[in-house]
């Protein structure tokens, strides 16, 4: 299948971020919003696009119940580095900072994150109609989604602390395994992102 087949099929992908020469990673949103969901479940899904042809299709499952809505705010960065925190023992307070304020202040996390990665960064409107909330998509290395899976299988339920330069902009739940190159959550303070295209 062509990206012109793809496209005349389903439309304009709600992302289409280039990931190396000639390739392309396109992710179409299912158009509305699960809410207090505890299994997994699907929220769209992932096209990778080598050459103009498709290489495979992968699904998006959500993290927070959130959907990015094609022709909102978008934007894409360049790659940044981040880390991740399990929210357990003495991080749950951190997590709490997040929902309260939108973001939190990483210098003091004193254990060791679960994993560290770089990624290339996609964000859009989030359709909530919340201001200032953005979803955002972390396309990452086949290598790095394999670490990814097995760390949200292992720990389901749970919380992730998502830290891009020192400060934690999302604490999303795990409410599934993750199931493709592409790391889903919701930013609830948009201006976090203004550091990132700035440099």
């Amino acid at each position: 299948m062509s990206l012109a087949e793809v496209t005349n099929k389903f439309g304009l992908p709600g992302s289409a971020v280039n990931v190396a020469e000639s390739a392309i990673l396109l992710t179409y949103m299912f158009p509305f919003e699960v809410k207090h969901q505890q299994s997994p479940y699907l929220t769209g899904f992932g096209i990778d696009i080598k050459d103009g042809r498709v290489v495979r299709w992968a699904p998006v499952t959500g993290m927070t119940g959130k959907t990015l809505q094609a022709g909102g705010s978008q934007g894409s960065f360049r790659e940044q580095s981040f880390q991740v925190f399990l929210a357990t023992d003495n991080l749950t307070n951190v997590a709490t900072t997040v929902d309260a304020e939108g973001s939190a202040d990483a210098s003091d996390l004193k254990t060791s994150p679960a994993m560290a990665f770089e990624a290339k960064v996609f964000a859009g409107s989030s359709g909530s109609g919340r201001p200032g909330e953005q979803t955002v998509i972390l396309v990452v290395s086949d290598q790095d989604a394999a670490k990814l899976k097995g760390l949200t299988e292992d720990n389901f339920g749970k919380r992730l602390l998502i830290v891009c330069r020192n400060k934690v902009i999302a604490a999303p739940a795990i409410s599934a395994p993750l199931a493709s190159r592409r790391l889903m959550f919701t930013v609830k303070d948009a201006t976090v992102l203004d550091s990132l295209r700035s440099q």
